[in-house]
């Protein structure tokens, strides 16, 4: 062994001695001990503190069943007690190792649910307190509360065991339990350091110093050129004449062959290298698109003010929650919360305070909800909220939760507090409900309710009249129930016919209003855009023509009406569901009145190949002679074109419309798109019409509306 190795070897042992003498020194002293009492004293208040709120929620939900059952003032104060002790335990438990026990995932989640629990508790005696004992049947938990607070209950039980587990740890004698880690390390690299002056002093190389290597290679390459020189000499004193050469070339052989590999593995490690640096390149690149993709998505679909959900957010959890209520069979129910007087608060103090009540009104929905739950902003005092799997006597009972959230606490103002009410309307949602729009339209008439009662009151959608028969007389929210209650609407059908052929090739399906002042059409659909209920009403008659087709005889094309508006307002996934599925014998086609284009023709280009793409053709309805027509086609490109009435009745006795049609059927056949006359009422006008290119006619001219399709049986 080399004295180099030598003295390596000695040093290290003497490090090695040292550290172990360090070790006994500090285990001697104690080192650690204080950290390690801190530690236990730590989680044995946390076992003690998380006994005593299991306890006491207990207590609490023990003494509120019993306060609601017999209305006793001693009950009541007992209860509270039971929830400022709950209150008191979380607190210590938060305030454990200066708050860090209190950071982690699992206890906010369980502090957060306890939190819900107790303050929904206390709202359930409020209300007992301000309806009477009457309501008490009403207040007393449901099944799946019980099930939540027993699940609260298991948790706080499985943080308590696994603190006792930590306890036991430590008690015996795990080092990591204890805190006192550092001397075992410090014996650790004692150990190593031993180890390996021992493996010096036996004469190792590998793993020895960088120096020692140089001079051992030294050494050898030495040898090697002394042996290479004592062959030369053998060779030239042996007179062989071809030996040089040969042991020339071999020699410069194996050094291209060593420089070639040496090169090789260069540019393999060059290689690799750069392809490492490629890779993790890649990945960073791949996580920070992944950040910038659902910052995006929370922008698209969160409220920047109030950090709830906004109408597009709110459209993807509408679809999501009814797709689940469908399948279940449960029940959704939608509620829609407007604060009272806010336009005054705005005038008086400022938009900015108007800002800050809002997102404290945001706040105060939100802990009232369930998890499961959604909240949005519709408007700038307007929130929906909705609560799937719910039955609609607890959603009154949140609904009463959310008033008195926001009403029992007034809001620090710049001056005074200010006091701020709500106004709830509440509905039980229909099947399939296709888009926000309708969820509002629901709600509103119970909110207006609400509004016009005295404010500050939940009121349920569509309840029944009162024994005074205060909404029995026209008003304005009992025209509003009647336009949407669809029991009253009725659907005709007039038939599309070939004109080549005068047979019937399909049916348009038109729906009229209650009888008696909202049969017209005109009328039924203007009131309808005066109490801003279009497209709720719009949508229900799309559902109720598309229920009332039968299985026909042979291949058949339906069309219905939309209106333009409500195109824009539904998700257009929403409403392709509502056609059937199985489209083999029946065509369909979305008609669109042109007469009702009040914006870019283009902004429906999406929707209308959306639908296309589902198989479902399109046509412009009520199609006349101007810009607006001509830009129309001409964007949407539709599949057929229906010629407004006026343009075709007494086709054969005005020459001069006669010429304007044929111009507008040039059109609509360059655009590849089929056509349809309506309003034909005259059999001498056929002639011209079919001379023009015209397809398909309707009109009185083949019979009435017909009030019940064909079904299978009859024969088209």
């Amino acid at each position: 062994m080399s004295s180099v190795n030598l003295r390596k070897s000695v040093q290290f042992l003497a490090i090695a001695f040292g550290l172990m003498a360090l070790t006994s020194l500090a285990t001697l002293m104690g080192f650690g001990q204080a950290r390690s009492d801190r530690y236990l004293e730590s989680h044995l208040t946390a076992i003690n503190e998380l006994q005593g709120l299991r306890e006491s929620l207990k207590d609490v939900l023990l003494t509120s069943q019993r306060y609601l059952m017999t209305g006793e003032k001693l009950q009541f104060a007992t209860f509270n007690e039971s929830v400022d002790s709950a209150k008191q335990h979380l607190f210590t438990l938060k305030a454990i190792d200066g708050g860090q026990y209190g950071n982690s995932e699992r206890f906010r989640a369980m502090a957060n649910q306890l939190g819900l629990t107790l303050d929904q508790l206390v709202m359930d005696a409020r209300l007992l307190q301000e309806k009477g004992q009457n309501s008490s049947k009403e207040l007393l938990l449901t099944t799946r509360e019980l099930r939540d607070a027993s699940l609260l209950s298991r948790n706080l039980l499985a943080m308590e065991q696994e603190e006792a587990s930590t306890v036991r740890a430590y008690i015996s004698g795990d080092s990591k339990a204890r805190g006192n880690a550092l001397p075992m390390i410090v014996l650790l690299l004692s150990a190593c350091s031993g180890i390996y002056a021992l493996f010096l002093y036996t004469g190792g190389t590998a793993g020895g110093g960088v120096g020692d290597s140089y001079l051992e290679e030294g050494e050898r390459e030495r040898e090697k050129e002394g042996e290479r020189e004592k062959e030369k000499e053998r060779l030239r004193n042996s007179g062989a004449s071809s030996g040089p050469s040969k042991v020339a070339r071999s020699t410069y052989s194996g050094l291209a062959a060593a420089a070639l590999a040496s090169a090789s593995a260069s540019s393999s490690s060059s290689s690799v290298s750069s392809d490492g640096l490629a890779s993790a390149s890649e990945s960073a690149l791949r996580r920070e698109l992944e950040l910038a993709k659902e910052q995006l998505e929370r922008l698209a679909n969160v409220d920047y003010l109030t950090e709830v959900l906004n109408l597009r957010g709110l459209e993807q959890m509408l679809l999501a929650e009814d797709n689940r209520a469908h399948r279940s069979g449960g029940h959704l129910i939608a509620m829609i919360v407007n604060c009272d007087n806010f336009k005054k608060v705005n005038d008086a103090c400022g938009h900015v305070t108007g800002d800050i009540i809002l997102k404290e009104v945001a706040r105060r929905i939100k802990g009232t909800l369930r998890p499961s739950d959604h909240v949005a902003r519709v408007g700038s005092d307007e929130f929906i909220v909705l609560l799937p799997e719910t039955q609609l006597a607890y959603g009154m009972r949140v609904a009463e939760r959310i008033r008195l959230a926001i009403a029992d606490h007034p809001m620090r103002g710049p001056q005074d507090p200010l006091s701020i009410t709500a106004s709830i309307g509440v509905a039980n949602l229909p099947a399939k409900i296709s888009s926000v729009v309708e969820v509002i339209a629901l709600t509103r008439n119970a909110l207006k309710k609400s509004k016009t009662s005295g404010k500050n009151k939940v009121t349920l959608a569509r309840e029944a009249p009162s024994a005074s028969g205060e909404y029995e007389a026209l008003t304005p929210r009992s025209i509003v129930e009647q336009l949407t209650d669809v029991t009253s609407f009725r659907t005709v059908y007039q038939p599309i016919i070939d004109l080549s052929s005068e047979e019937i090739t399909g049916y348009e399906a038109l729906t009229r209003g209650p009888d008696g002042a909202f049969e017209s059409p005109g009328d039924f659909f203007r009131l309808c855009i005066e109490n801003d209920i279009l497209t709720t009403v719009d949508l229900q008659c799309l559902k109720l023509s598309l229920a009332d087709i039968p299985t026909m005889a042979g291949p058949m094309r339906f069309h219905v009406n939309l209106f333009p508006s409500t195109l824009l307002e539904t998700p257009i996934a929403n409403l392709i569901k509502l056609f059937p599925e199985d489209r083999s014998r029946t065509t369909f086609c979305i008609e669109i009145s042109e007469q009702q284009f009040i914006s870019e023709p283009a902004f429906l280009r999406d929707q209308v190949n959306a639908l296309r793409q589902a198989g479902i053709l399109v046509a412009i309805d009520d199609v006349g002679f101007g810009r607006s027509s001509l830009e129309t086609l001409i964007l949407l490109e539709p599949d057929l074109v229906k010629v407004d009435r006026k343009y075709v009745s007494g086709l054969s006795t005005e020459p001069a419309k006669a010429r304007l049609l044929r111009r507008l059927t040039n059109v609509a056949k360059s655009l590849g798109a089929e056509i349809v006359a309506e309003g034909i009422e005259d059999r001498k006008d056929l002639p011209l019409l079919k001379d023009m290119g015209v397809h398909y006619g309707q009109g009185f001219l083949w019979g009435e509306l017909l009030q019940i399709l064909p079904n299978s049986e009859v024969s088209s």
